[in-house]
């Protein structure tokens, strides 16, 4: 399957939401080009481990972003916003200009329950968010995650608050198991870290209400 590629500093997983401002000429005629014959384009991080003076390579693994909502601006400028489909690797690059067009084959996960590991990685993850608001003195809601591993594994990977390359390892992983293990291990050092800095900011908060009486 042929698939016209936009590099981006980011990584999009499966089911996951991605808002873009399109403004340069050759991703403008991408965007138009997919939204005209209904068809979605690949998102593929950006491989910045490249020799000097040599062009941006993406990763091969990627996942295809289909169009959801459209508003079109001055000078041909567009907002869109995007919900992540499939993973898929690139084969081979069929055209390099105006804009990269590659060969891909799909790819397909395992479908496995791995019940202990969603388990741990749904509790750690909840765990995860409720630290985090609890640093700016917000309550967590209860929130409902996917059931099913795979899914539940890319839910969780993309609202990870981690660097982009270890998202990207994250995306490259097929097994939902073995990613929901790299996540585990992820929250769990999160979670560590910032139940010592709800600590801190609670005791510095009880300290301010001490000085205010």
């Amino acid at each position: 399957m042929e698939l016209p590629i936009f590099p981006l500093n980011t990584v999009l997983f499966p089911g996951a939401r991605l808002p873009l401002h399109i403004f340069e000429e050759r991703y403008k005629l991408i965007i138009n080009t997919c939204i005209d014959e209904k068809r979605p384009f690949g998102v593929c991080l950006i491989n910045e481990s490249r020799e000097a003076g040599t062009a941006a390579q993406p990763f091969k693994t990627g996942t295809t972003a289909h169009i959801r909502e459209v508003q079109r601006l001055e000078d041909g400028r567009l907002n869109i916003v995007c919900i992540g489909g499939e993973r898929f690797v690139i084969k081979s690059i069929a055209q390099e200009t105006p804009y990269v067009i590659a060969d891909v084959d799909g790819l397909r996960q395992e479908r496995i329950e791995a019940k202990d590991a969603s388990s741990a990685a749904a509790a750690l993850f909840a765990e995860y968010v409720r630290l985090n608001l609890a640093m700016t003195n917000q309550w967590a809601r209860t929130m409902e995650m996917p059931s099913d591993a795979g899914t539940l594994a890319d839910f969780i990977g993309a609202r990870l608050a981690v660097d982009v390359l270890t998202k990207q390892r994250l995306l490259e992983q097929i097994s939902p198991e073995l990613r929901l293990r790299g996540e585990i291990e992820v929250l769990s050092r999160a979670v560590h870290l910032l139940g010592t800095q709800v600590q801190v900011a609670r005791a510095a908060r009880w300290l301010g209400f001490g000085v205010m009486n």
